[in-house]
Protein backbone atom coordinates (compact mmCIF):
# COMPACT_ATOMS: atom_id res chain seq x y z
CA UNK A 1 0.00 0.00 0.00
CA UNK A 2 1.34 3.67 -0.59
CA UNK A 3 0.27 7.32 -0.51
CA UNK A 4 -2.29 7.86 -3.55
CA UNK A 5 -3.46 3.77 -3.52
CA UNK A 6 -7.70 4.03 -3.45
CA UNK A 7 -8.72 2.09 -0.28
CA UNK A 8 -11.88 0.88 1.17
CA UNK A 9 -13.26 0.28 4.56
CA UNK A 10 -13.19 -3.34 5.66
CA UNK A 11 -13.22 -3.29 9.29
CA UNK A 12 -16.25 -4.06 11.59
CA UNK A 13 -19.07 -2.67 9.77
CA UNK A 14 -20.37 -1.49 12.84
CA UNK A 15 -17.48 0.80 13.43
CA UNK A 16 -17.06 2.22 10.27
CA UNK A 17 -18.43 5.45 10.98
CA UNK A 18 -20.23 5.85 7.46
CA UNK A 19 -16.43 5.37 6.00
CA UNK A 20 -16.92 3.72 2.54
CA UNK A 21 -13.85 4.71 0.24
CA UNK A 22 -11.09 6.73 0.82
CA UNK A 23 -7.36 7.55 -0.74
CA UNK A 24 -4.25 7.29 1.53
CA UNK A 25 -2.23 10.26 2.41
CA UNK A 26 -0.07 8.92 4.63
CA UNK A 27 1.31 6.02 6.51
CA UNK A 28 3.26 5.72 9.63
CA UNK A 29 4.24 2.63 12.64
CA UNK A 30 2.13 2.98 15.45
CA UNK A 31 3.53 1.23 18.64
CA UNK A 32 1.32 0.01 20.94
CA UNK A 33 1.51 0.76 24.54
CA UNK A 34 3.81 -2.77 25.58
CA UNK A 35 4.08 -3.70 22.13
CA UNK A 36 7.36 -4.93 20.96
CA UNK A 37 6.46 -5.05 17.17
CA UNK A 38 5.09 -1.65 15.39
CA UNK A 39 1.43 -2.30 13.28
CA UNK A 40 1.57 -0.35 9.72
CA UNK A 41 -1.31 2.98 9.89
CA UNK A 42 -2.31 4.71 7.03
CA UNK A 43 -4.01 8.02 7.38
CA UNK A 44 -7.02 8.57 4.68
CA UNK A 45 -9.29 10.89 2.61
CA UNK A 46 -12.52 9.59 3.39
CA UNK A 47 -15.68 10.39 1.63
CA UNK A 48 -16.39 11.34 5.64
CA UNK A 49 -13.04 13.44 6.40
CA UNK A 50 -9.56 12.46 7.05
CA UNK A 51 -8.63 9.93 10.05
CA UNK A 52 -6.13 7.23 10.70
CA UNK A 53 -6.45 3.58 10.20
CA UNK A 54 -4.91 0.29 10.98
CA UNK A 55 -3.85 -0.74 7.73
CA UNK A 56 -5.57 -4.47 8.53
CA UNK A 57 -9.11 -2.50 8.57
CA UNK A 58 -8.53 -1.21 4.74
CA UNK A 59 -8.38 -3.34 1.72
CA UNK A 60 -6.62 -1.57 -1.67
CA UNK A 61 -9.31 -1.36 -4.45
CA UNK A 62 -8.21 -2.08 -7.91
CA UNK A 63 -9.15 0.00 -10.86
CA UNK A 64 -7.86 -1.68 -13.37
CA UNK A 65 -10.51 -2.39 -15.96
Amino acid sequence: MKVGDLVEYAGNPEESNDRQRGIVTALDLYNGVGSTRGETIVEVLWNTGHSWILQARVKGINESR
